[in-house]
């Protein structure tokens, strides 16, 4: 499954979220810029010539993080790291992209040497292994700027770039710290688009349960906003696949909610489209069924919704050889029954968990 917007797969109607938070860096909307860092919106071109090395780090003479090191990681989709004013920190090499995804799966946690060996080489890592690690996160380092307000060891140290030029880089654990077998990188709540993805679901979950359905709609959407395609999709299945699954049911759940509080508010019309193309693409999703019987229930089609059951329940049974589950059984007996719902909590209960 890939990029889907806040309904469904790339097929599906795909409506545009709203941005996630105003004044955060927009991983979604920078444009490319050959040969150095992208830009997002509210950066002057100019200010691209800032650095045109991966690898250097900014000067910093006061021994405190600069005011501009804020960034987040962008791991919702094909890895993406941006400074907090919207620029675009380029990681082209791929095994240090692989290195800094294996380290965000457990974001602020220590990740063994032997873990990250898998991530980068699976069961045949060269000889060199260890010292190829070692230089990757040495690299990054350097390219990542520190946490803000973090204190710098030194001040800087003076190297010898490509083509003679004189490179300014900053020495200390920066972003990466390390002790004996294990590195951790250090991010913070709201540096890395999973873990703010998490707190939207949480609050629109809370909003949903004191029946404020606006700001929940609003929060499931904002959720939503986040991903640009698979989740830690560069990462090789023994390092990143559970976390990848995690996620993509996450997002599922975030859907399927979001549809539950547009039911609420009483934009039936609007979700319907969108119902009627998800359970088509994912037929075996009993939550979709059930919310689209709920629609069209609610517009009047009763007959409509008992004949989708029905043809639902024969393909159940002749293809998978399996019943509806307890919830959809449920919503039938409603739309059998025609009982009309007047309380908008009792729109949205289709399967809340």
């Amino acid at each position: 499954m890939d990029d889907g917007g806040r309904w469904g797969s790339g097929s599906s109607p795909a409506p545009t979220s709203s941005p996630a938070r105003r004044g955060s860096p927009a991983p979604r909307n920078g444009p490319a810029s050959r040969g150095g860092r992208d830009t997002g919106p509210g950066v002057r071109s100019g200010d691209r010539a800032e650095s045109r090395a991966d690898h250097r780090g900014d000067e910093r003479t006061d021994g405190r993080g600069d005011a501009r090191a804020g960034v987040l990681f962008a791991a919702l989709g094909p890895l993406e790291v941006w400074r907090a004013s919207g620029e675009r920190i380029r990681i082209d090499q791929q095994k240090k992209r692989v290195l800094l995804l294996a380290m965000l799966v457990r974001p602020g946690r220590w990740t063994s040497v032997e873990q990250l060996r898998l991530a980068l080489w699976q069961d045949a890592p060269p000889r060199s292994a260890l010292g190829n690690i070692k230089t990757y996160l040495s690299e990054l380092r350097h390219t990542l700027p520190p946490p803000a307000g973090a204190p710098v060891e030194r001040t800087a140290v003076t190297v010898v770039g490509p083509r003679a030029s004189v490179l300014r880089r900053p020495v200390g654990p920066g972003r990466i710290e390390s002790r004996p077998g294990e590195y951790r990188l250090l991010v913070d709540p709201d540096e890395f688009d999973v873990l703010r993805f998490n707190h939207a679901v949480a609050a629109g979950r809370e909003a949903a349960r004191a029946g404020r359905w606006r700001p929940a709609a609003d929060l499931f959407e904002q959720a939503l906003g986040w991903w640009r395609g698979n989740a830690f999709d560069e990462l090789p299945a023994e390092v990143g696949g559970a976390e990848s699954l995690r996620l993509d049911e996450a997002r599922w759940a975030a859907r399927e909610e979001l549809i539950d509080a547009r039911l609420a508010l009483g934009e039936t019309d609007a979700v319907l489209p969108a119902l009627r193309a998800l359970t088509v693409e994912f037929p075996t999703r009993e939550r979709l069924w059930a919310q689209l019987l709920t629609a069209l229930e609610r517009t009047g089609r009763r007959a409509e919704a008992l004949h989708e059951y029905r043809e639902l329940y024969q393909r159940l049974v002749t293809e998978l050889g399996i019943e509806p589950g307890a919830e959809l059984r449920r919503v039938h007996r409603q739309v059998l029954e025609a009982v009309p719902s007047t309380d908008a909590a009792s729109v949205a209960s289709v399967n809340r968990r």
